[in-house]
C-alpha cells in the first residue's frame, strides 16, 4: 500500500477537536438524569481501575507518546518540501 502524501496532510490537518465538541454538545442536550447516570458510571469505572501506575510504567507511556508525537511532526511535513 502506497501512502498518498495529500491523504496524510489531510488527516494531519483535520479538525481534531470536532469529535469532542460534537460529543460535548450532545451531552449538553441530555436530560439531567442521564447526565447523572453517566457521571456515576465514569466515577465507578475510575474506582475500578487498578491503582496508580508505577514510575516505570509512566516513563514507558511518556516515551511512547513522545515517539508518536515525533512521527506525527515528521508526517505533517510530508509533501511540503
Amino acid at each position: 500500500m502506497k501512502l498518498d502524501p495529500s491523504d496524510l496532510v489531510s488527516w494531519a490537518t483535520r479538525d481534531w477537536e470536532a469529535p469532542e465538541r460534537l460529543s460535548r454538545e450532545a451531552r449538553a442536550r441530555l436530560p439531567v438524569e442521564d447526565k447523572v447516570r453517566i457521571a456515576i458510571s465514569l466515577y465507578e469505572a475510575a474506582l475500578a481501575t487498578a491503582g496508580k501506575p508505577d514510575d516505570r510504567a509512566r516513563l514507558a507511556d511518556l516515551e511512547h507518546h513522545l515517539r508518536v508525537k515525533a512521527l506525527l511532526t515528521r508526517a505533517a511535513h510530508v509533501g511540503r518540501r
